[in-house]
This record gives C-alpha cells, structure tokens and sequence, in this order.
C-alpha cells in the first residue's frame, strides 16, 4: 500500500512492496516449483467469463514478433503541441472570455520585454492544471517515437511557448517550472500506465474498451494512435506493456479528521495506487522503468484531491549480489507532489536520491526499508488565510530540500504493516513567510482476507511550521487524521525469487 505524504517527503520506497515477490519462494497462489514464470490475473475467472483487463504475463508471449522500432515523427510531434496551445487558448478567449487570453502581437512584444517574475494564479491552476497541460505536450513527443529526455524538451519548448505568446500576461517562473518538470512526471506515468492497458493484438469489444481506456489515461497517445490508424490495426505490442511487475491498489473507506478546525470531520475517501516495474530485478537504465503513482479522493471536504503523486526512478545501481538475503540498490528518482488538506498546501517537483534496501527474514516475511534525500527547485506553500496585496496569492514560492524514512513488512504477497515520515524545508523567493517546515508520520496496516479483498487501518499526522521575517512565527498548523478501509488489489508483484 502507499502512504501519502506531505510536500513529497513520502516514504514510499518504489518497488520494495514489491519485494515480497523475491523473497517467498513461492507465490501465494503457486502452483508447482517448476512452474512457468510468474503470471496474474485481475479478476479471477473461468476463461467463459471473458477477457482479463491486464495481461496475464509480464513478458511476451513466446515466440511474439518484435515490435517494429518507433519512428521519431518531429512535425507530427510538433502538430500536436501546437494544437495543445491553440485549444486551451480558443477556450480561454472564446468560450470564458478571459482577459489574460486576449493577445496580439503587442503583448508578445510586452511579455519578452517584461521577462520572467511570478504570477499569481489560483494554487489549483499552478500546481495541478499547468503539469497537466505539460503532460499533453510531453505525450505529443513521447507518442511520436522520442525518448524521456527528447519529450521533455517538446514539454519545455510548449510551455515557454504559452508563457511568451499565448497569455498577456508577464511569463512566469512558476509555470515553467511545473508544467515542465511536472509535465513530465505526469507525462510518463501516463504513457506507461496506457500501455500496459492497450493491446495492439485485441480485437472486437475488448480492442474497444481498452483503447477507451488508453484514451482516458494519455489522451493526446490517442490521438496518435488515431491519426496514425493504431487504433484498429493489429500489430506486436511495445516494450514498456510488459513491465517486471505491474500491481492497481485500491482503498475504500471511511476517514476521520481530529481538531476543532475541521470543516469536514466525516469523510468518505478512496485512495488508488499504481505500481509500475521492479528495480531490484535488474539496474533501471530507462526512465520511468519502475514507478509509483498515486491519487487520494475525499468528500466532502474543501478539495476533492487531497494528494496526487508519481515517483519515478530515473537511474538506479544494484550494491550487493542479487542472491543475496539483504539487497541494497541506490536510487535517483524525479517526483510530482500536490497535497491539499487544512494543514497542509503545499505543491512541487522534487529530485529525489537515496537507498532502498530489501532484507528476506525467512518463512516468507520480508523488510524493506528507504531513505532518501529531496531536492525541490520550487514548491508552492499556503501560509495565509487571505490574498497577500504584495503578490495577489495565499500561498508563497521557494526552493527547499528535506529527507523521508520509511520501513515495511510484508508476510508472503502482501504487505501488512508501513510506517513513515518524512520533514521538508522550504526558503521562500517569492511570498510574504521566510521559511516553511512540513512533516508528515504515516502507518498503516492491512489484514488479507481472501484473493484480492483486505481490510486495513490508517493513522495520518500533517504539520506546518511558517516563520517570516523579523523572527516572527506563525502558530503551528497541525492536522491529525484516521480512517478504516476495505481493500482491492489487482495484479501481481514483479519481483520474482532471488537470482541465481
């Protein structure tokens, strides 16, 4: 299960719930010692029953045909980013009748000689629409044949597009940051996840609902499959939909939060969580070759998302012997955090580095462990209850930094206990606060009960301390939450035995 964090400092170590699949040796469900490699199901059924969601393998089919290689298409690429400028800008001008949407040769004119400051959009707008809109031209690219870092460029090049040429407004720091790098995240997370759900071999109905469901997750993909003919053609399936382990949580329940501040004390909250590769099968040399991502629903409550989030890791060093009962692997990941509750507004892009570590204690149980060090270019915080009249926000930005600790146990296939902190500094460049200290101490514990169904608990503590300028401080604002859950886990754990 993932726990949830505030400003990033979440502890969880990507792909060591998954450790459990290394250490039994054998899955729950099991069948022979010498059985084929490991498969899954998300729904059990009889083969009448229908067609499963995912596939029931983490590799190709044996003997499969190799997919073609992918064709780097810049104009098709570029097509879509620029339609991705034009639509959201039609809608602006046209149908909201923005002001800021009203530009002319003039305003560019006035942007660039205005350069770069801070703007001051609604937190929401920021910290959650901008790396949105930065994923759609992130997939323009990334569904045209280029890489990770290439799409980050077309990410780049859209939004200083947006930010010189599409509003009236002056370009703003902030944008660039979190629709890039946030755009991204979000961006790759969405191209993993589509392509684990589509199947170029499909046919009929279930072609049809898993390009629905392709369209839903990276709907700028979509449109390259469509424009391209993918949608109905049959062919062999791309490397990343066959992942080292591939699992969909999800949390049903009901979630109390303490204090005499609390607008909504009983709410009803699902929590969903992907988890996407192992990076204790080999060295990730790929971007986003294991990934964590996750989404946190309440209501009522005064956001409907309290939490989204990916990590992904972008490069990892294997330490010890993969035969060995104690696995060390370090890690340098990028990060996608927005947190939204009463204690805590807070909203960045992170790098992250640090060490995971994976330890098999016999009989099936298994701990696993990680510590991490977060480097934040710019995070978003609320400090203040009211517009400050110096930048028209309730929140401010700066750079920060901070560590997270997390531990784990697992007994066979599922994990049972996690705990968590993780504490996060923030130096304000643009604002009316000095300096921000956010905490944040997570457990949970989860009883199975039968195949994929579970009942769990959960104990949640936020905390902000805001100081400004002059050694003044601002009373610390704390917020302490519990909550009960039923639980549905789909897939299976990638990690396989210990290797030979």
């Amino acid at each position: 299960m993932a726990s949830g964090d505030p400003a990033g400092p979440r502890s969880f170590s990507l792909g060591l719930d998954d450790a459990l699949q290394a250490a039994a040796p054998y899955r729950l469900e099991a069948a022979a010692a010498d059985a084929a490699p490991i498969s899954w199901t998300v729904v059990p059924a009889s083969p009448s029953a229908g067609e499963d969601l995912f596939p029931n393998s983490f590799a190709p089919p044996e003997g499969a045909a190799a997919p073609p290689p992918a064709r780097k298409r810049f104009w098709l690429a570029a097509g879509e980013v620029a339609l991705m400028e034009f639509l959201p800008w039609a809608w602006d001008r046209y149908v909201t009748n923005e002001d800021f949407a009203r530009i002319s040769w003039h305003t560019v004119s006035q942007n660039f000689k205005a350069g770069f400051g801070f703007d001051n959009d609604d937190f929401n707008t920021n910290q959650f629409g901008h790396p949105y809109h930065g994923s759609l031209f992130f997939n323009a690219a990334r569904s045209n044949g280029f890489t990770y870092w290439e799409s980050g460029l077309f990410t780049l090049a859209g939004s200083l597009i947006w930010e010189c040429c599409m509003e009236n407004t002056r370009p703003s720091w902030n944008d660039l940051v979190n629709t890039t790098l946030g755009g991204m995240a979000l961006g790759e997370m969405e191209h993993r996840l589509s392509m684990v759900l589509l199947d170029n071999t499909a046919t009929g109905a279930e072609r049809f609902w898993r390009e629905l469901g392709g369209a839903i997750v990276n709907p700028i993909g979509a449109l390259t499959r469509l424009i391209d003919g993918d949608m109905s053609r049959v062919y062999p399936n791309p490397e990343e939909r066959y992942p080292d382990g591939f699992r969909l949580v999800g949390q049903f329940g009901y979630r109390r939060v303490e204090g005499s501040a609390a607008q909504n004390p009983n709410q009803g909250a699902i929590n969903l969580a992907a988890a996407y590769g192992d990076p204790f099968d080999a060295d990730v040399r790929k971007p986003f070759d294991a990934f964590r991502g996750e989404l946190d629903l309440n209501f009522p409550g005064g956001s409907a998302i309290s939490l989204a989030e990916v990590r992904g890791i972008l490069r990892s060093w294997e330490l010890t012997e993969r035969t060995s009962t104690a696995r060390q692997v370090l890690e340098v990941s990028q990060e996608y955090q927005y947190i939204n509750n009463q204690a805590e507004v807070f909203g960045a892009e992170m790098f992250s580095g640090g060490w995971m570590s994976r330890y098999l204690l016999g009989g099936g149980w298994v701990a696993a462990t990680d510590l991490n060090a977060l480097a934040i270019p710019l995070a978003g915080v609320k400090t203040i209850g009211f517009t400050a009249p110096q930048t028209g926000r309730d929140y401010d930005y700066g750079p920060g930094g901070g560590v997270r600790a997390g531990a784990r146990l697992y007994a066979k296939d599922d994990q049972i206990v996690e705990a968590s902190y993780s504490v996060v500094w923030t130096h304000t460049v643009n604002g009316v606060s000095d300096n921000n200290t956010l905490q944040f101490f997570r457990a949970t514990a989860v009883i199975p009960i039968v195949g994929p169904l579970g009942v769990g608990g959960e104990y949640d503590w936020y905390s902000r301390r805001t100081s400004y300028v002059g050694r003044l401080f601002q009373p610390r604002s704390t917020q302490t939450q519990w909550g009960v859950f039923l639980v549905l886990t789909f897939g299976a754990h990638g990690l396989r035995k210990p290797k030979d």
